[in-house]
């Protein structure tokens, strides 16, 4: 009997396994109301039911990222995508690179990378929680393990791929609550060197796998070196390491099946307030920034430290006589420098007037009478004096010049100590205005100690007040308008905002000496210290970062030479007041201008003859950062940001982002345009997908253009040029780096950047450039009261329509106005919303130096720059949107990946060639008595190999894969839970599964010992006893819900095998 048994079970088994029949042998069907079952044809198939959302972090290096074909670099990652979605799970992939031309393409493939950099790398995006992990690493462990200078111990570097590896999954298990890891094995190298390398590393990834598995982790192997990819064939040409496009199908179907396999262990995502669905529109918020990352190491060019050189004139540019009385004040301090007129120059080029202020005992003398104040025109100094009414009387040692309202012409200042103002209005003779007082002095504050200089090179000059140690704080000149009072909308700021001195002293003799004048002429006030002999200190003033010093302190530089002192015969000459600084030849750098004095004693009166020697500067350097020539625009339509570099005088210089940063490609000089940095812009103009170069005419407002004509495998850039292509703003730009009138951003959303046009109040005019033509619209933006250097136009919320931003200057942070669209709106033809300030990250350096880019991989939004103006090293917080990284691609459709093989076996022989059985249940399957034990030590189980399921794992060989034996002879279903089904959860992909149970849970002992042996003394039960006890066990629900329990338990296990496991429940042998 038990042979009949033994040979009709084999026949069933032979059927099921090698004829792959998909109906299980166990009943899905079972009715607790009469205690029947029927077989309905159960498939175990994925589960075809509501899925659980999958937010997936791709991790790994560049086969992660997608490299090997050409780009896009959708790698595996697409085709895994769409066959998940296929199989009915929602699917947001997660992290802080994006390659691939679907929109979910987010990842975290390094190029390049170690198991050890892999980890570095991981936090990136690991605070989005993902609750699926798919890992692929180790390829360059292998290639490097060849190189003996790093490695020269091959065999420890390639074992220790399993403790590298083993601390990036403790990584992501401790920082995503219930993550599931998806562990690949590498692919097979074409390079037979280092083939054998991966062999080692992947025998330590199963081992890894199969030890992770034995401490309860939720892991799951995928294996990728099966034979299933093959190299060459399923390799890039030329490549040994990177699939071709049919390798990265295979990988995507070895993923899917894995993730399948691995469904009952995933959890649903952990809710980080932000859906795992949407679009790539996405509004910021200030705790979506993702930073810093690195994206560049430093490039471009300085003109180097200031080195002051000059060329002594000659004959005096202009002189004068004057009579004053002898022993009063001697009238060199009379005289001043200021630009009162302008005749056309551009800003940047002012050139200064000659002034002479006479206070009221020095206006008449001798029969003399001399006006207040009087100036000759630069260039005209030969000419008579022009007299001029300031609009307030000042005493000369109060009186000062200085541009107060950026317009490049000096107002009238006069300290008392409080700072009285008369702006210059204009005109030849220029009219003035008086104001009144803009600042009140400070307590302790007198007139000689306050010197006025414009700090941040903004075009407004600041005030700043020494303490006797020679050093001063600031206050800036804010606002756009008339004067910084709350009259005119401006304000006074402190430069060290939080303290501290805007310049420290450097221990001169006294603080008389020092001037703040713009030598090196980039606009900004340089710190000069003037000696009695004429010779000067000089320190260069630049702009900064945050690390320089609270506020906007300037980064404070000592010139590498400075003007010489000025002797006759060996022995001072004159003293300090016979030395002025004025813009004498235009060239934005402040001049030295010698007042040569002979006196004429006549009594009473003493006559004085002046010559103005002009000593022109020649100096160079110290004025141009290397920060200054960043722009960001798309050059090769790859939805991220290239970088392009503006030499001053219009050179460009093209690094293509190659989604490697920190590193880029370099294509050098691309483009001479032969135009001022200020009037180099970038963006699509014609809708190509690809940013051209436009430049404005400062005063017409022409644009011109270079055309970018690169198409898809072109290796260089090229440009077509185009002038006047359009025309309108005559806003020009001021001497401020960003003080541009002329902007270009696209705010209808079509793909190609308008003509913009921003009044120094932020106060914004648009031609929009549509495929039809040019159109006016008039006002697209008000003006928000803010100063328009510190406005730009980026899409931060990714909809595709510039929106309207404004950087604090101190701190960096923003203020946003999303672009609502071409809806009329407060006597704009678009419609503005403002948002509350936690909309955007806190700056986290000074405003000049942060940038609106997209340097983040999805390229959906513009991302936060920081860009170090001394090296342009720059970082990025990347400002994502979890939950809307882009959707889906389409409708859901069959991708049709390659199908697997009906086994899947090591390359390394583990376990190859076979199935992984499972024997389970009770005695039945145990098989006590049969034959010899099947280990030593069987902790009371009594199993045997001669036990039914253990004969059939024999009696296959070609059939032999893993053999797992659980079965516990005396174990009822509660022990069966307790115990086998956890064993069952831990092991790898079973392929067979075998059992027998219940028969303990209806005492079928009892019913043998008192039925069949006649041991009814023993059992204490008489055979009918015996059987009714277990009829109602088995009738009763408990046993019921406990055998569901088994049974939902197996599977649970089963269903995320996929199509390869079966099920055998073995009935009982019926023995009388």
């Amino acid at each position: 009997m038990h042979q009949l048994f033994r040979n009709a079970l084999l026949l069933f088994l032979q059927w099921n396994i090698f004829h792959g029949a998909s109906a299980s042998p166990f009943p899905d069907h079972y009715d607790p109301n009469n205690g029947t079952a029927s077989d309905m044809g159960y498939i175990i198939h994925p589960r075809q039911t509501s899925k659980r959302s999958l937010r997936i972090m791709p991790l790994g290096a560049s086969v992660t990222r997608g490299e090997g074909p050409p780009e896009p670099y959708n790698g595996y990652r697409k085709p895994l995508r769409d066959q998940l979605r296929f199989l009915g799970y929602p699917v947001n992939m997660i992290g802080c690179l994006a390659d691939g031309d679907f929109n979910d393409n987010q990842h975290e493939g390094h190029r390049g990378a170690l198991i050890s950099q892999v980890k570095d790398a991981a936090p990136c995006s690991i605070n989005e929680k993902p609750n699926l992990v798919l890992i692929n690493v180790g390829s360059n462990d292998c290639a490097q393990a060849n190189d003996a200078g790093l490695h020269p111990n091959k065999a420890e570097w390639l074992t220790g791929a399993y403790d590298r590896m083993l601390a990036l999954l403790n990584y992501v298990y401790d920082n995503s609550d219930g993550v599931t890891i998806i562990l690949s094995t590498l692919l097979p190298n074409g390079d037979p060197s280092v083939d054998p390398n991966v062999k080692i590393v992947n025998g330590n990834y199963r081992r890894l796998v199969k030890d992770m598995k034995a401490q309860g982790r939720k892991i799951q192997l995928a294996e990728m070196d099966s034979g299933f990819i093959n190299a060459p064939a399923d390799l890039a040409p030329n490549d040994p390491t990177h699939p071709n496009q049919g390798g990265y199908l295979k990988m995507a179907a070895m993923w899917a099946d894995a993730i399948v396999k691995a469904d009952s262990m995933i959890r649903d995502p952990i809710d980080t307030g932000i859906p795992d669905t949407g679009t790539s529109k996405c509004k910021p918020a200030s705790n979506q920034f993702n930073g810093p990352h690195q994206t560049q190491r430093g490039s471009g060019f300085d003109d180097g430290p200031y080195i002051h050189s000059q060329e002594f004139i000659q004959p005096p540019f202009a002189s004068d006589i004057v009579f004053a009385a002898s022993g009063g004040p001697n009238p060199s301090k009379n005289y001043h420098f200021a630009q009162l007129v302008t005749l056309g120059a551009d800003r940047g080029g002012e050139a200064d007037e000659l002034i002479r202020v006479m206070d009221p005992k020095q206006r008449v003398i001798a029969g003399r009478t001399y006006p207040y104040m009087v100036y000759k025109q630069n260039g005209k100094w030969d000419q008579d004096w022009i007299e001029i009414n300031p609009g307030y009387e000042c005493l000369n040692e109060g009186v000062h010049w200085g541009d107060i309202n950026n317009d490049g012409l000096d107002d009238f200042i006069c300290l008392q100590p409080d700072m009285h103002v008369s702006i210059n209005l204009g005109g030849t003779p220029p009219q003035f205005k008086y104001i009144g007082i803009i600042k009140p002095a400070d307590p302790g504050t007198t007139k000689f100690n306050i010197r006025l200089g414009d700090i941040d090179g903004d075009g407004r000059i600041d005030y700043c007040a020494m303490d006797p140690s020679g050093s001063f704080g600031c206050w800036r000149n804010g606002g756009y308008g008339l004067a910084p009072t709350a009259e005119y909308g401006g304000y006074w700021q402190g430069i060290a905002q939080g303290g501290g001195a805007t310049f420290d002293g450097k221990s001169m003799p006294d603080t008389a000496g020092t001037r703040l004048v713009d030598i090196n002429g980039d606009s900004r006030a340089d710190w000069v210290y003037v000696y009695p002999d004429g010779h000067t200190r000089i320190f260069i003033n630049n702009r900064g970062t945050k690390a320089n010093g609270p506020g906007i302190k300037p980064v404070w530089t000592e010139a590498k030479a400075a003007h010489p002192a000025y002797t006759e015969g060996g022995k001072l000459a004159i003293d300090r007041d016979h030395f002025k600084f004025a813009r004498i030849w235009g060239s934005g750098r402040a001049d030295y201008v010698r007042l040569n004095e002979v006196p004429l004693n006549q009594g009473d009166v003493t006559t004085y003859l002046y010559d103005f020697y002009g000593q022109k500067n020649t100096g160079f350097g110290g004025q141009r950062l290397r920060g200054d020539g960043v722009r960001y625009c798309d050059m090769f339509g790859r939805n991220r940001d290239d970088y392009l570099w503006v030499f001053s005088t219009g050179e460009v210089y093209l690094y293509g982002n190659e989604g490697t940063l920190p590193d880029w490609k370099q294509y050098a000089q691309v483009l001479v345009t032969g135009r001022p940095r200020q009037s180099i812009h970038v963006g699509d103009w014609d809708g190509d997908g690809h940013c051209d170069i436009l430049s404005v005419d400062r005063h017409t407002g022409q644009v011109d253009m270079w055309r970018n004509t690169w198409k898809p495998g072109q290796e260089g850039i090229t440009f077509e040029y185009r002038a006047n292509v359009a025309r309108g703003c005559t806003e020009g730009w001021g001497v401020g780096l960003f003080d541009v009138g002329p902007r270009f951003a696209d705010i209808d959303g079509d793909g190609r950047v308008d003509y913009l046009c921003m009044q120094k109040d932020g106060r914004t005019t648009g031609i929009l450039n549509t495929a039809t033509g040019l159109q006016d619209v008039g006002q697209i933006k008000v003006s928000q009261g803010l100063d328009r250097a510190n406005h730009h136009f980026a899409d931060v919320d990714g909809d595709g329509r510039a929106d309207y931003v404004w950087v604090d200057k101190f701190t960096g942070d923003v203020k946003v106005w999303l672009n609502n669209g071409k809806i009329p709106s407060s006597g704009s033809a678009f419609q503005w919303l403002g948002q509350e300030d936690s909309i955007w990250m806190k700056g986290i350096d000074r405003g000049a130096n942060m940038h609106f880019a997209k340097m983040s991989p999805g390229g959906k939004r513009n991302d936060f720059l920081q860009v170090l103006p001394a090296t342009t090293a720059a970082y990025a917080w990347y400002n994502t949107c979890p939950g809307g990284s882009g959707g889906d691609d389409g409708p859901i459709t069959d991708p049709h990946l390659p199908s697997l093989p009906s086994i899947i076996c090591p390359r390394a022989g583990e376990g190859c060639g076979g199935l992984n059985w499972v024997v389970m249940g009770d005695s039945y399957s145990a098989g006590p008595g049969a034959g010899s034990p099947y280990t030593a030590d069987d902790s009371g189980c009594y199993r045997t190999w001669g036990s039914y399921g253990a004969q059939l794992f024999l009696d296959f060989p070609e059939q032999q894969g893993n053999f797992e034996f659980t079965a516990c002879s005396g174990h009822t279903t509660a022990d069966f839970l307790k115990d086998q089904l956890f064993q069952l959860l831990n092991f790898e992909e079973p392929e067979l599964v075998i059992l027998t149970l219940g028969g303990n849970d209806a005492k079928f002992g009892d019913i043998v010992k008192s039925c069949v042996l006649g041991l009814e003394i023993v059992s204490k039960k008489t055979c009918d006893q015996a059987i009714e006890e277990g009829k109602n066990v088995i009738r009763g629900t408990p046993f019921q819900q406990q055998l569901f329990s088994v049974w939902n338990g197996i599977f649970d296990k089963i269903e995320i095998t996929g199509r390869n496991c079966k099920c055998n429940a073995t009935i009982y042998v019926g023995i009388f």
